[in-house]
This record gives C-alpha cells, structure tokens and sequence, in this order.
C-alpha cells in the first residue's frame, strides 16, 4: 500500500469503437491478449502497449483469452463471442485457425473463458439475455439450457455436448397474455 503513492503510467492503450473491455487480460510471453465489446481481441506488447495484431470476431468478446500450445510449437488464443462462437487464433499472428458454433439457440453466449486440458478445448455456455427477454409477456420463455462442449483444439470439432438440464424444454402452457411458456430452462454456465 505504501508503493501505491509512487506508481507512474508507464503507457496506456485507446480501445478504438469500443465501451468495454470485459474479461481480464491474459499475460503470456510478454504480452496482453484481451478482447473487447466491439468484438475485436487483440495482441499488445505488456512493455510499450503496442500493438503486434487484432482480430474482428462476429460478437461482443466477453471471455479471458486462454494461450495454450498447438502442434509443430506454436501457441493458439482460443475465446468465445455473445453469438456463441467459439474461435482459435494463432497467437503469434492473429491468424484465424478455426470458428465453431458450439449452440443454435439464439440467446447463447460464450461469456466464461475456454479450458485446455490435453487436446480437448471445454467451452461453457450461458445466456444471460433469455432472463431480460422473459420480461415481455410476448416471449414465449425460456427454451435456453446451459450445457458444457468439448471441442478438439487443433480443429474445433465438437467432440461431446452435456446440458446442464438434461430434458428438452416442453410446453408448459401460457402466461396471461396467452403466449407459450416452456420448461425445464436456464442453469447457464
């Protein structure tokens, strides 16, 4: 507590097109990878905060960048977007490498960072927008089930697929405005 007095600058980094940066920066080999509300993620130098790349995801990048070795020695930056697209960069470059859909459902978003664990990418999946969308007696809610994916991590196939609710949601029946309701639902991770 007694350095804090005596800490300086030392640079500082302009998000261009953007309100947020959401997740926490990842610092591995002497830089910062991060991503952003305008769906850009990016590259930066942790000495100087230049920037070595950036790269344009289709969404809103909410999740931690994880830095994790590929084949042949080099290192992939795997993230999620709020379309529930999960992608893999080169983190040398920012080159893509590969983009999977990992849910349909149209209020699916990839919001908790992805988990290496030997060749297998787990990816969690949440809404988050079912919750504020139920609020209109017109949304015939809630279908959305959080489920946990696994994806090869050299290619981004889908290996497996658990929900966190194992039924399907059914009608249940209709709210005071006469539109379908359905259950079991939600249990986002």
């Amino acid at each position: 507590a007694a350095d804090v007095p005596k800490l300086k600058l030392k640079w500082a980094y302009g998000f261009p097109d953007t309100f947020s940066v959401f997740g926490q920066p990842s610092v591995v080999g002497g830089r910062l990878f991060l991503g952003s509300s305008s769906g850009q993620v990016y590259s930066l130098d942790a000495r100087t905060g230049c920037a070595y790349w950036n790269f344009k995801a289709a969404a809103t990048v909410r999740t931690a960048v994880t830095i994790a070795p590929l084949s042949g020695g080099r290192l992939a930056a795997y993230f999620g977007d709020t379309r529930a697209s999960v992608y893999a960069l080169d983190a040398q470059t920012g080159e893509l490498l590969w983009k999977t859909k990992v849910e349909e459902h149209k209020m699916a978003r990839v919001t908790g960072a992805p988990k290496l664990v030997e060749n297998r990418l787990y990816v969690p999946v949440a809404s988050g927008v079912e919750e504020m969308a139920a609020a209109q007696p017109s949304y015939a809610c809630c279908t959305f089930r959080g489920s946990l994916v696994a994806l090869d991590a050299q290619t981004g196939k889908q290996i497996w697929k658990t929900y966190t609710i194992p039924d399907a949601p059914a009608e249940t029946g209709r709210n005071a405005a006469g539109t379908r309701q359905f259950g079991p639902a939600g249990a986002s991770i």
